[in-house]
This record gives structure tokens, sequence and C-alpha cells, in this order.
């Protein structure tokens, strides 16, 4: 099977980069947590995207991180189909309304 790249995806914006050996991102795609000891740390909230290389292909493709997880964002065939549909796949599966929080449509900022 082959494996789909950049250009048959969503086109989600990047919002989370590799620079040298520095993890860059936009300030949207940050939340601070209070931690236990009263110190502060910045997390990656969930919808963040981030654009990735296959080693073995050096093809390019998106993925959006949600709930700890990377998963990559779908084409756009089936962005299309699920605007058009009565339900929308959540990043794990689960077949939800377009609008409910977790679903693609809602995570690519589409509805």
């Amino acid at each position: 099977m082959a494996r789909i790249t950049e250009d048959e995806q969503f086109p989600a914006q990047v919002t989370i980069w590799r620079k040298g050996s520095d993890l860059k991102a936009r300030r949207s795609s940050l939340k601070t947590v209070v931690l236990p000891d009263g110190t502060e740390q910045k997390l990656l909230r969930d919808g963040a995207v981030g654009r990735f290389t296959r080693t073995a292909t050096g093809e390019k493709f998106l993925k959006l991180r949600w709930h700890s997880r990377w998963f990559e964002v779908p084409t756009m065939e089936e962005v299309e189909r699920w605007t058009l549909d009565s339900v929308c796949p959540t990043p794990d599966g689960n077949d939800v309304e377009p609008d409910h929080p977790d679903s693609w449509l809602v995570l690519l900022g589409l509805v």
C-alpha cells in the first residue's frame, strides 16, 4: 500500500517545525501548564501540525498532534467527502458529527 504525500493531503497550515536542532512552534500551537512544583511548561496543543520526511524515500507528509499522538493528515478527497456527509471520523477512527470538537473537520479548522 502506497503512503500518501503532502501533495495529496489537505493543505493544513504547518504550525511547528525544526530549525537546526531547535523545535519552533507558533504561539497558537502551545499551551502553558503549571506543574505541581509551581513551574510552568509549554506543551503542544491538539491540532498542532508538523511536516515530516520519510527517511527511506525523502517524501514529505503532514501529521497532526491529537491526544499526545501524531496522525497523518487526511487527503483532500477524504476531507471533501466528509464535508458532504453527516458523520466525520476522529483521528483514531471514531465516527462523530462534523462539528464535534474531535472531528477531523474541526481539528483542521474547517468547521
